[in-house]
């Protein structure tokens, strides 16, 4: 019988760049996530939240419209109705950056606080597919063998995360501005919505980077996929609890990258200055209105933003060293 003939050759194949093994790295961890039933649900509220924003910012659009379905209803209200019409298109001539870009700014405030849920939740299982498996098998020296490179096994793994945020959070969020302004009447709401979602994409890229850095140091911290998941959840849900109670100094509610990020959402929506403006245009229709106003924005915001910035530089920083420490050089 004939044996086999072990030679090498070189390769006369196609050639592909560093970003091809990056590549390879990220799909195959998102290929592995959708065979998972949960992640399925997760992108299904996802973009239910997505089709909520598009549908708040139809609603809105067609309300303040001159031809719009109030409008409508006004002027079969009689004179009263009309009335009342005519002031609210003179407030959208008048304050078309406080209507407009405020209203916008509520909405993708509110659908960051149901993306960043969803990201979270969604990492508790990615924590153990970055590291913590690569550790506990002894695979990650072959990996880091060359020609693959930490570099290219960071950024590839790195690709995960920015796909899992794509998919539960960035992607819906686009979606639903761009479908609620399909049928926007006048281009005012598209012109004075962008900065709104400016600070939606703002908010995104943070919330990407602090999660992808805590992300990384959790799974080389873990010895296996369970211990990955349960040091996920204490720092989200314990540590985050624990943050915020009010009697807690400012130092100890900072330990908590979730009540960083919830500082710094409000400080990059500026919700509290988008509800003061509104208080002082509100009086025109109801001073009642205008007084609750007000005094819902003295409890948005931060006054420590200091110690908020700081905290996350901290929290990033280390993580990201943990890690680093735990890859094996080449």
């Amino acid at each position: 019988m004939k044996q086999p003939v072990l030679d090498f050759n070189r390769w006369e194949g196609p050639r592909h760049g560093v970003g091809a093994r990056r590549w390879v790295i990220a799909s195959t961890g998102l290929r592995q996530l959708f065979k998972i039933r949960f992640f399925k649900l997760l992108l299904v509220l996802a973009w239910t939240a997505g089709v909520l924003v598009a549908l708040a910012g139809f609603v809105f659009t067609q309300t303040l419209s001159e031809t719009g379905w109030l409008a409508a209803l006004a002027s079969n209200a009689g004179p009263r109705g009309m009335a009342v019409m005519q002031a609210i298109s003179a407030m959208l001539l008048l304050y078309p950056d406080i209507l407009v870009a405020g209203m916008f700014k509520c909405i993708f405030w509110a659908h960051s606080q149901v993306g960043l849920m969803l990201c979270l939740v969604a990492l508790a299982i990615v924590v153990p597919q970055l590291i913590t498996r690569d550790r506990a098998s002894q695979a990650l020296t072959i990996y880091l063998s060359r020609p693959l490179t930490s570099r290219d096994y960071l950024l590839g793994k790195f690709g995960i995360i920015i796909g899992v945020l794509v998919l539960l959070w960035t992607g819906p969020l686009i979606a639903g501005w761009l479908l609620s302004l399909l049928f926007a009447p006048d281009m005012v709401f598209v012109q004075y919505s962008f900065g709104a979602l400016g600070d939606a994409l703002i908010f995104n890229a943070i919330g990407l980077v602090v999660l992808a850095a805590i992300a990384f140091g959790v799974s080389s911290m873990a010895k296996t996929a369970a211990a990955g998941r349960l040091w996920w959840i204490g720092l989200w849900v314990v540590v985050g609890g624990i943050a915020n109670h009010p009697g807690l100094p400012g130092w100890v509610r900072h330990l908590s990258f979730t009540y960083d990020l919830k500082m710094v959402r409000d400080e990059v929506f500026a919700i509290g200055e988008v509800l003061t403006s509104a208080a002082d245009v509100l009086p025109l229709l109801s001073r009642e209105l205008a007084a609750e106003t007000r005094e819902t924005a003295t409890f948005l915001g931060t006054d420590d933003l200091t110690g908020v910035i700081t905290g996350l530089v901290i929290l990033v920083v280390g993580s990201l060293l943990f890690f680093l420490r735990r890859i094996k050089p080449e």
